[in-house]
């Protein structure tokens, strides 16, 4: 069928109508008149031309597409910032003395740079410093933690049950979703939490790109810091 040819009305269903304009992509711009005097119903403006849906799905589409550009560049500066923050705090990691800087470091850093709501650092170790020995706290207290969120990996993100919440956080913080970090690996030294009052924060398929190098150095600094004597 060539273009300047009609097409047959006899035996011609819609798939059919629509394969041709597929194909002819330039049918109305070669019958302007056909195009004007179509109209198509729409649910807030009544019945309009095709030419003015047709614009109005353009000039939505460009507002969608402005909207994504958007949200990646909030997404890009989100990152950067958050990547800007891990190497301040590997830096300083670096160089700590004690469990009390270190824990002064990971609030400041993490919890007012990346803007979380709340952090809690338990030791199942006691610790060769003051202030580590006071992070310690009986293992079994922590258990059904390990098995069901850290059995199988030393990362858990997403939400966890009441009575779990408990053991890190105070209910006037309304933590909503959570990252537990377990620390020392088969030495079991503890668990680190962040939390925060977004419920969608942390997720289960959360990348733990930025988090591995700061706890290979936190591991490393509590070996250092603790006297290996496992709390009951």
């Amino acid at each position: 069928m060539s273009d300047n040819e009609q097409i047959p009305l006899i035996d011609t269903t819609e798939e059919d109508v629509v394969a041709y304009l597929a194909e002819h992509p330039d049918f109305f711009q070669r019958h302007p008149e056909l195009l004007r005097q179509m109209v198509i119903s729409h649910d807030t403006q009544g019945v309009v031309s095709l030419i003015e849906r047709q614009q109005q799905l353009l000039r939505d589409k460009v507002a969608s597409q402005e909207l994504d550009i958007a949200r990646l560049i909030t997404t890009a500066k989100r990152n950067e910032n958050i990547y800007r923050a891990f190497i301040n705090l590997y830096m300083a990691l670096l160089e700590c003395p004690d469990s009390k800087q270190m824990i002064y470091l990971l609030r400041a850093i993490l919890l007012e740079q990346i803007q979380l709501d709340g952090m809690k650092l338990v030791l199942f170790i006691a610790g060769s410093d003051e202030h580590a020995a006071n992070l310690v706290e009986p293992r079994n207290l922590y258990q059904e933690v390990l098995l069901q969120r850290l059995a199988r990996d030393d990362y858990y993100f997403g939400r966890l049950k009441k009575q779990e919440l408990a053991l890190f956080f105070k209910e006037e913080q309304a933590i909503k979703s959570v990252a537990l970090i377990r620390l020392g690996g088969q030495k079991d030294l503890g668990i680190l939490a962040f939390g925060s009052i977004d419920e969608q924060h942390f997720q289960g398929d959360m990348d733990t790109i930025f988090l591995a190098p700061m706890v290979k150095l936190i591991n490393r600094l509590l070996l250092d810091f603790s006297s290996e004597q496992i709390e009951s």
